[in-house]
């Protein structure tokens, strides 16, 4: 019995290279989770310690720099703040037209004077003393030092004292059509020395307008043309020369523009019959003169 148990542990050379090699797989594979569990650990460790190191690094690089900022700051505000000590010697002034010497003596240099002088030449002009801060010929420590000399009067609103234009209101003037010659007509828009002539012509005609409205029966006169000139003209009827219908001839009624000849023979005829007028109403009586004529008419006739 003894020799049968030996002869299963009893194996060849490559079963026993088999049977290592089963083993080393089993010892391999338990222990990788400690080999990997050890070795991320180590890693995370490692990077850490790096990444707190960067940010050492980094904070001191920022704080050496604001540490060098702030110290060129320091000592460049004071050397500008020491320099413009040294240079400027203040009095108190008014920045406006302040003469070219006086900046001078108060420590000013030419290119900042002709700067200032080329600003007020431009119109500009210094209403606080903010706007004499805005100058970019001078420095921040020069205006701190000038500042509490700066005086400025206060500017007074130009329109404030200025007293109220009184102006003259001028009655408008009207073309009286009645009187105005050619010269005056032609100031109305639109009336050229055609139109001028003949209105003058048609007027003679008439012995002179009673309405604005009798423009329109001058020949070539359109009403777009009366619109433009209605506001600007006028007429007097008091300039109107009328005719005597108790002795005025036929020959020399029909002329008028408003008159043919049947019409003024009527009108003779009738005067015949009653002796003379005694009123101009009569001449409504004769058939040839409707209601529209003789509303014309009326303004031309008088009796005597």
């Amino acid at each position: 019995m003894l020799e049968d148990l030996k002869s299963y542990f009893n194996f060849n050379k490559g079963e026993r290279t088999g049977i290592i090699v089963v083993i080393a797989m089993i010892i391999a594979v338990l222990a990788y989770p400690y080999l990997v569990r050890v070795t991320f650990k180590d890693n995370s460790d490692e990077f850490l310690k790096f990444s707190k190191e960067i940010e050492q690094f980094q904070f001191s690089l920022k704080y050496s720099a604001d540490s060098a900022d702030d110290a060129r700051r320091l000592d460049f505000q004071q050397m500008d703040r020491s320099v413009a000590e040294n240079k400027i010697t203040p009095f108190v002034f008014n920045p406006n037209l302040l003469p070219s010497e006086q900046w001078s003596r108060m420590g000013l240099k030419d290119w900042q004077i002709k700067v200032i002088k080329k600003y007020e030449a431009k119109g500009g002009k210094f209403y606080k003393k903010e706007d004499f801060k805005r100058m970019f010929c001078i420095s921040p420590s020069e205006y701190e030092i000038l500042e509490p000399y700066i005086s400025i009067p206060e500017q007074k609103n130009e329109y404030a004292d200025r007293k109220p234009e009184v102006r003259e209101i001028k009655k408008k003037v009207l073309v009286d059509l009645n009187t105005a010659d050619s010269v005056t007509l032609l100031t109305l828009y639109g009336i050229g020395p055609s139109f001028a002539k003949r209105i003058i012509k048609y007027r003679t005609l008439l012995g002179g307008f009673y309405s604005k409205n009798q423009l329109l029966e001058v020949y070539g006169f359109d009403q777009e043309r009366f619109d433009n000139i209605e506001a600007k003209c006028d007429v007097n009827p008091g300039e109107i020369k009328k005719i005597n219908i108790n002795t005025v001839r036929t020959d020399e009624l029909k002329k008028h523009p408003y008159m043919d000849y049947y019409t003024a023979k009527a009108i003779v005829d009738q005067r015949v019959i009653l002796g003379k007028y005694t009123s101009i109403q009569q001449i409504k009586s004769i058939p040839l003169i409707h209601e529209d004529l003789f509303n014309k008419i009326q303004y031309y006739f008088m009796l005597e």
